[in-house]
């Protein structure tokens, strides 16, 4: 069956956990499930919005207080090239994994650590690409926080903002089950990002976007990173962690005027906010040694819980959402502001392997 051709769909189950899974990785999951619906809008005037705008627009979902959304893209999308718009003064740190047992679960899992930010879940399937699930900011959309909470409330027209979502996956997986995620880096971007004049440039979220929308695994991922240019400019140096089903896994970072491609070479990888190819041991930090001590105790092989312990073990006051991606069946879980009790479940179609 072509999944391209399929109809990608959502399905969400808000699960309250009981406090104690969170200090156990080997007892099962108590859960309540509630399905949630939304109201027909009333009748408003879409001047200035095409049909799959509109349609696009009315498949916002408010899904907790945080805020936290969910949305559908319908049809194609424009985003921008170059450049990205990252709040003047944040502090940031991030981390990422990957852990693949290839006989069972393979998962990519993700603490977004920055200043407070209203998060999105955004599904995109355009008609030149693969479908994915990608979380956004929704800050860098141009939407204050502060009018963030009430987005349901608004006409269409007011919400057409929401419409440039596509354009900052921070993380995300598509129907292949590529996942990618990325992490800032202190330095100048200046003193370390390559160029090439031969190359178009793109931004450095843009390059997620057409990760997930043209590469159906890690190698295809590199190839694409290697056909541009990354602008940095407006936000500090990132490297980025790709992970696939097939157990490979590359962390792609910017040294001095070079691209360096760092493979796994066990069935993990990680990343937290330090240059990995000149770092000696941890580096220093205690999120990367967390990582690396529970998956190598692990061999790579966690579930779903365990990936989530994992975050929460990584987790700090900063943390505005984590999220568990499964690789091989499509499952995505998110937890939002680090309530561990409240984990969201949703559904890509992915390509069985």
């Amino acid at each position: 069956m072509n999944l391209h051709s399929q109809k990608m769909f959502i399905k969400l189950i808000i699960t309250i956990i009981v406090p104690i899974v969170l200090t156990s990785c080997a007892g099962g999951l108590a859960t309540a499930t509630i399905t949630a619906t939304t109201a027909a809008p009333p009748t408003e005037n879409m001047a200035g919005l095409s049909a799959e705008e509109i349609t696009t627009l009315k498949s916002l979902e408010k899904l907790d207080d945080y805020p936290f959304y969910s949305m559908h893209y319908a049809g194609e999308y424009d985003y921008p090239q170059i450049g990205s718009t990252w709040p003047k003064e944040a502090d940031f740190a991030c981390s990422l994994f990957a852990s693949m047992n290839i006989d069972g679960d393979m998962l990519y899992g993700r603490n977004f650590d920055w200043s407070f930010s209203p998060a999105l879940l955004l599904f995109t399937d355009p008609p030149d690409g693969y479908a994915s699930v990608s979380m956004v900011d929704m800050e860098f959309l141009g939407i204050r926080p502060e009018d963030s909470n009430n987005l349901t409330d608004l006409p269409l027209v007011e919400r057409s903002a929401l419409l440039s979502a596509p354009s900052m996956p921070f993380d995300g997986m598509n129907e292949y089950g590529l996942a990618v995620g990325m992490a800032a880096l202190p330095g100048d971007y200046q003193d370390h990002a390559s160029y090439d004049p031969s190359r178009p440039t793109i931004g450095s979220i843009g390059i997620i976007r057409q990760v997930l929308d043209h590469a159906r695994n890690v190698d295809e991922a590199v190839a694409l990173f290697q056909q541009y240019n990354i602008d940095f400019r407006g936000g500090p140096l990132i490297h980025y962690l790709l992970a696939d089903p097939s157990g490979k896994a590359m962390l792609i970072e910017f040294y001095q005027k070079e691209m360096i491609l760092l493979p796994n070479e066990e069935p993990w990888h990680m990343a937290t906010n330090h240059f990995r190819c000149i770092a000696e041991g941890d580096g220093g930090c205690p999120r990367y040694h967390t990582l690396e001590e529970q998956l190598s105790e692990a061999n790579g092989q966690l579930d779903a819980d365990s990936a989530m312990q994992l975050l929460t073990d990584v987790s700090q006051d900063m943390t505005q959402w984590s999220a568990v991606y499964d690789m091989n069946d499509g499952e995505i879980n998110v937890v939002l502001g680090g309530e561990y009790k409240n984990l969201y479940s949703f559904q890509l179609n992915v390509e069985q392997p």
